[in-house]
């Protein structure tokens, strides 16, 4: 039976972080299975870098910059009745949607002292932005010539990096200054963004989604193209300092990454310098750069298997990335790690196969990577893995991991896995080689005319057991007379003894070489093995 499970890449060192349960004031009761509590039942909630925005479903707003919240009321905006329909958390600044109202925010650093008062709510300055309270049922008797009208009715809204992105219902994509407090003169407005559907092919260019976070976005339109936009293109338009219409390849113009469109991408996650993207199948695919080596693509960690899946090591720096609009499939099944394990341990023995590992793993005091070979090794693993499941999964059936949810900020992802547990074994199995006869003990099993027999332990290797075994008896009755605690050594015995039997589990990539692969610009990796193609 598929399993909901969480799974997270990022702490290189295992790190394990002790989650804790957000409150309320205590004149709030929180709501439980049995009691539904209208002003702290959390409909829409949203995470920013330092604070969490929750919308209940009275319309109170929650902020949550400690542990407990505090109940924002704005001082210049009305909230009541309802009209906040949604919340969104950002990098520097928090905000609401107020129907006939607009885009209302404030910056999320709440002084320290707000939070260490007794009062259940906190009265914040705010900033409207204008132009965003448009809609169709009460504004469409206004002139088309007001801001309001040539803006639209805000259909979603984002909070970057010092700026506001927000689409609208006429499909087009503005952007705003977030600045706090508003200057007296010269306040920011709304300015639109014209590279989108000026770089796109769709017609009409209709507007699906809008998705983003600290400094990079992506517009997701009806037809299935996907656009990406970053803070150089923001700073741009801010500035104002070219026409538009113009063609000058310098200009900032969307990022569309050929994988990407018509490819049924349904999110994308964006870290500081990374980003994943979700398709409808379930499958999530990394792009960017790992940050420091800390594992935040999903692809393994730079320095261990991350070079098989194409990570390219920075000189000078301890960050790899995949190379220009690469992007790489993130594994879940932990045998699939095994897999790169093993081939990376291959490429670093002396023998024929070290020559082409040079290529592809940094050592120190070796000559840097050879990009080429690099991006030429992840391509052929990135194929081998999309066979992984091959005759265990049919054609369009969900596969043994189906991401539900990703989710990346700085330097970590995260997703929300449903495991088909029976499934994965099986397409494990598949990978599994029987034990032969010359493996030694293994269990009962019927013979070609219907009896049973058993394998036993040849004598050399009886004999070594027993040596074994008199050993740790020796050893531990000697720690018990002394009376010294046993139970870590005998974990650490267990665990050797399970890494032991591992050691001779045979797989079907066992006697496989470290492959010689013709690289992109015709040359062929070095060795004596034939090529693969």
């Amino acid at each position: 039976m598929p399993s909901s499970v969480r799974r997270r890449w990022r702490d290189r060192n295992n790190a394990r972080y002790q989650a804790r349960q957000l409150t309320f004031p205590s004149a709030y009761p929180p709501t439980t299975k049995d009691r539904h509590e209208p002003s702290t039942a959390i409909s829409q909630f949203s995470t920013g870098r330092a604070h969490i925005l929750g919308l209940a479903d009275d319309g109170k707003v929650w902020q949550w910059n400690t542990q407990e919240a505090r109940l924002v009321k704005p001082l210049h905006v009305d909230v009541d009745e309802k009209n906040v329909t949604r919340v969104v958390a950002g990098w520097d600044r928090a905000s609401m949607f107020v129907n006939r109202t607009g885009i209302v925010y404030w910056p999320h650093d709440i002084p320290l002292r707000a939070w260490n008062t007794k009062a259940d709510a906190i009265l914040i300055d705010t900033a409207t932005v204008p132009g965003t309270g448009f809609t169709h049922s009460h504004n469409d008797r206004e002139s088309p010539d007001t801001l309001e009208a040539r803006i639209g009715q805000v259909k979603n809204h984002i909070l970057l990096e010092n700026f506001i992105v927000f689409v609208t219902s006429l499909n087009k994509v503005f952007l705003y200054h977030a600045v706090f407090p508003l200057p007296d003169l010269d306040p920011p407005v709304p300015i639109e963004i014209t590279a989108f559907y000026h770089s796109s092919s769709d017609t009409p260019f209709e507007i699906q989604d809008l998705q983003g976070s600290f400094r990079s976005f992506a517009i997701f339109t009806k037809s299935g193209s996907v656009l990406m936009g970053n803070r150089a293109m923001l700073d741009a338009f801010q500035a104002n300092s070219y026409d538009p219409m113009s063609t000058d390849p310098s200009h900032p113009i969307p990022t569309v990454i050929p994988a990407l469109q018509n490819n049924s991408i349904t999110s994308i996650a964006f870290g500081d310098h990374h980003f994943q993207a979700l398709r409808s199948n379930g499958t999530v695919v990394a792009y960017g750069t790992d940050s420091q080596c800390c594992g935040a693509l999903g692809l393994g960690f730079p320095e261990g298997t991350g070079h098989l899946r194409g990570l390219i090591a920075e000189q000078f720096s301890s960050r790899g990335t995949l190379g220009h609009n690469v992007g790489r499939q993130v594994w879940f099944d932990p045998l699939m790690q095994r897999w790169l394990s093993d081939m990376k341990a291959k490429a670093e023995e002396e023998g024929e196969a070290k020559a082409r590992g040079d290529m592809v793993l940094p050592r120190p005091g070796q000559p840097a990577q050879n990009i080429l070979a690099v991006t030429a090794v992840g391509d052929y693993f990135e194929r081998e893995g999309k066979k992984w499941d091959d005759g265990v999964v049919d054609e369009g059936a969900m596969g043994s991991y189906f991401v539900l949810k990703v989710a990346a900020a700085g330097w970590h992802t995260a997703a929300l896995v449903v495991v088909d547990e029976e499934q994965a074994e099986r397409a494990r199995q598949k990978h599994v080689i029987p034990n032969t006869m010359e493996d030694g003990a293994r269990d009962e099993e019927t013979d070609w005319h219907g009896g049973t027999w058993e394998d036993i332990d040849a004598p050399w290797d009886q004999l070594s057991k027993a040596l074994l075994w008199l050993k740790d008896w020796i050893w531990h009755f000697g720690r018990r007379l002394l009376g010294l605690q046993e139970r870590d050594e005998m974990v650490e015995a267990a665990r050797q003894k399970d890494a032991e039997q591992g050691d001779r589990t045979r797989y079907t990539w066992s006697d496989q070489p470290f492959p010689r692969l013709r690289m992109a610009n015709g040359e062929v990796m070095p060795g004596e093995i034939e090529v693969t193609e």
